[in-house]
């Protein structure tokens, strides 16, 4: 059934047609409701549940396009797909057993440089990986240092700012299907100063750590390296030889590595008579639909963002949203109002995609006196900065389960000022390049 998504996912981008996107959308609303008992409950799953009535109902009131709507919301549909071929890696790199090469890795480093090392790692290996990053060095790491919380905040910065360089979140994919003109390469251009601004303030704000890892052998170093980088390489070459988006490039990278690793994973199981391939594709069969069952609240929020942006860029309602949002200043004080205001916020336990969907139509280019790629970027740093500072969003949950480390240890106590410092410079960073 993957795979199918995927194909239709590819047949969309292919044709830009909006059939595709709309039947993908509606097979993934439909599979929503088998498992409406993991994600009803849940804030997100609240929240998507208002955001859906509230853009149907509120389209209806005002006489606007509810076809138009739905299909703003079809984009929405790749995000999800996204979400479940990430899935795919993490089941992947346990067969292999990495664990112990990953925390051999980050142990190789200065005593002074391991935070760095660790932010670094988590930054490139969320290119392909998303959230499994964080989950691979939260497994690795978890007992073996002198101070799990500064590992973990660590790993949770790292993959905020590998947010600025891909789209291998959902989150960042969500953004770029609301800016649909706007390339990778663009984004980039912009994005890669900020992280690495991100990273050199992470590595001073970093604490010296003490891992205990046993020396790793050459080869099984050589074979997490390449583990952890062939996702982002295969999707940068899906990306350049056939012109994919970075999205759908990351999700189709995805699973390609996966069936590779499972292979390689079958063929030691084999020689050292413990499985065959049929038992490793049950065990991932059955961890791809814990992945469905426990995105559920967030697939739903995506598919109601989807909606809310499309009811925002009505007319009417654009207007009178503008001057609703009259009081925020334009210009860069607006985008400082923004990258600061939106992660506060979110502190409260709002999920950042809730506000992106109602501000980003106010918020446009032309209010903040920057290029629609700044704008883009913009809001992804917003949300990557939300992410490291608020109690409930996913990269929270990840890191809490990862590294078994309280989320009150975390969060805006862990996060505050690097999130405040990396809000003020990347500020500054977008009136010098946008």
């Amino acid at each position: 059934m993957l795979i199918g998504a995927l194909g239709v996912a590819l047949l969309a981008e292919s044709q830009q047609s909006a059939a595709p996107y709309g039947a993908l959308a509606t097979a993934l609303a439909l599979g929503l409701v088998p498992t409406r008992k993991n994600w009803v409950g849940r804030r997100s799953g609240k929240v998507a549940i208002l955001l859906a009535i509230g853009a149907i109902l509120g389209t209806l009131a005002v006489g606007g396009d509810l076809i138009r709507i739905l299909v703003a919301a079809s984009r929405m549909a790749v995000v999800i797909v996204l979400i479940l071929c990430v899935a795919l890696i993490r089941p992947a790199l346990a067969e292999l057993g990495l664990d112990h090469a990953v925390a051999a890795i980050a142990a190789r480093a200065p005593r002074s440089l391991r935070g760095c090392a660790i932010l670094l790692g988590v930054t490139i290996a969320g290119l392909g990986l998303s959230f499994g990053a964080v989950s691979i060095f939260g497994g690795s790491l978890r007992g073996r240092t002198d101070d799990d919380a500064t590992a973990a905040r660590a790993a949770m910065r790292g993959l905020a700012l590998s947010m600025t360089l891909g789209p291998s979140t959902a989150s960042v994919a969500a953004v770029m299907a609301a800016y649909p003109h706007v390339g990778w390469g663009d984004a980039l251009l912009i994005g890669l100063p900020i992280a690495l601004v991100g990273i050199v303030i992470g590595s001073i704000a970093a604490r010296r750590l003490t891992i205990a890892a046993e020396p790793a052998s050459a080869r099984e170093l050589t074979r997490a390296i390449l583990a952890i980088l062939a996702v982002p390489a295969v999707a940068v070459f899906l990306r350049l030889v056939f012109g994919l988006s970075m999205t759908l490039a990351i999700a189709t990278a995805a699973v390609i590595v996966a069936v590779l690793l499972l292979t390689c994973a079958t063929r030691a199981a084999t020689r050292k008579q413990r499985g065959d391939m049929r038992q490793v594709l049950l065990r991932s069969d059955v961890q791809l639909g814990e992945a469905w069952a426990h995105a559920g609240a967030e697939t739903a929020l995506f598919l109601a963002c989807g909606l809310v942006l499309g009811f925002m860029r009505e007319p009417v309602i654009a207007e009178s949203a503008r001057a609703v949002f009259a009081f925020v200043p334009r210009g860069y004080p607006g985008l400082l109002v923004m990258m600061v205001g939106v992660p506060l916020v979110t502190t409260l336990g709002i999920h950042p995609m809730a506000l992106f969907a109602i501000l980003a139509p106010v918020l446009t280019p032309s209010i903040l006196g920057m290029s629609e790629p700044g704008v883009f970027q913009a809001w992804i740093v917003a949300v990557g900065l939300s992410m490291i500072v608020s109690p409930a969003s996913i990269l929270t949950i990840t890191t809490v389960l990862s590294f078994g480390v309280p989320a009150d240890r975390l969060c805006l106590r862990g996060n505050g000022l690097y999130a405040a410092g990396l809000a003020v410079i990347a500020t500054c960073l977008f009136l010098i390049l946008s």
